[in-house]
């Protein structure tokens, strides 16, 4: 089938949004509400009556229009409801009709005959099994961490911009990154399935949070803050903690498109490995 080029203005939003909602590889990010949110401007590239798509945010360099994703859009790539040969991929990134693109693809995109220019690998936990087969992943630190009650707890209770004002005093991120992940936040908290894990100390003080967002069977560790004394108790780790014992054996896997450091330490990952893509100099 032909693939063609469609400006923003002409995307017949539903019918893009269910394809990835029935999409095998989906990810939030490529979402229009999302791509409205994060992007500058984006156009698409489809097949059919939608039948497979691929999101183009665009950003202009030095006056020159480049397809680019923007530090809030870790992966995007090709989706589609039906196979997805890395013949039907290639073809897709060749019939991007600009000269200079950087792309990094999810990770059930392969590329064929096209130069790749790394790999960005992706830590993510299948919360199939049982919690007790689980916490074997965790680091002998963490499972030393769990028994011991130091009186922390966790807790759904933090509002869109107490999260903010706790992240900006431990001055954590840009004033336009906060601004616009404020806006992410509240527009998926109102209208998507996302929320917020908060952690206090044994003095109901705040020390950590974590921002979620759940879409297509996956929970994307979004963001996360602690101050000093979260830091000391490992309060993002027993946020997440406590969000897989409480969806264990259920259909999700847990994701993180964005660096944790301090969970990594914490929990041994499996990886996706997503390939980038990049052409011409910009």
């Amino acid at each position: 089938m032909e693939i063609k080029y469609i400006k923003n203005e002409e995307i017949n939003r539903l019918r893009y949004d269910n394809t990835l909602k029935r999409s095998f590889n989906a990810n939030v990010f490529a979402y229009s509400w999302y791509l409205d949110l994060a992007c500058d401007e984006w156009d698409l590239l489809i097949e059919g009556d939608y039948e497979t798509v691929c999101p183009l945010p665009l950003k202009k360099t030095m006056g020159i229009n480049t397809v680019k994703q923007p530090s809030r859009i870790p992966l995007l790539g090709v989706f589609s409801s039906k196979h997805l040969p890395s013949e039907k991929v290639t073809s897709f990134i060749k019939a991007i009709p600009y000269k200079h693109v950087n792309l990094t693809l999810n990770h059930l995109n392969r590329l064929q005959n096209l130069r790749i220019k790394g790999i960005r690998k992706v830590a993510v936990l299948d919360l199939i099994p049982p919690y007790e087969k689980t916490i074997a992943k965790y680091s002998e630190k963490a499972r030393e961490i769990l028994p011991q009650n130091d009186g922390t707890f966790v807790m759904r209770s933090v509002r869109t911009d107490e999260y903010m004002f706790f992240k900006r005093s431990q001055k954590k991120g840009s004033t336009i990154l906060n601004m616009q992940l404020t806006r992410i936040m509240n527009y998926a908290i109102r209208y998507k399935s996302a929320g917020i894990y908060s952690v206090y100390s044994p003095r109901n003080e705040l020390i950590g949070a974590a921002f979620l967002i759940k879409s297509n069977n996956r929970v994307f560790l979004f963001d996360c803050v602690e101050n000093p004394e979260g830091h000391k108790r490992h309060a993002i780790f027993r946020a997440i903690n406590h969000l897989i014992e409480t969806n264990s054996e259920s259909n999700l896997t847990l994701e993180l498109p964005f660096e944790c450091k301090a969970l990594e330490q914490m929990i041994n990952f499996d990886h996706h490995h997503c390939q980038k893509y990049k052409k011409g100099i910009l």
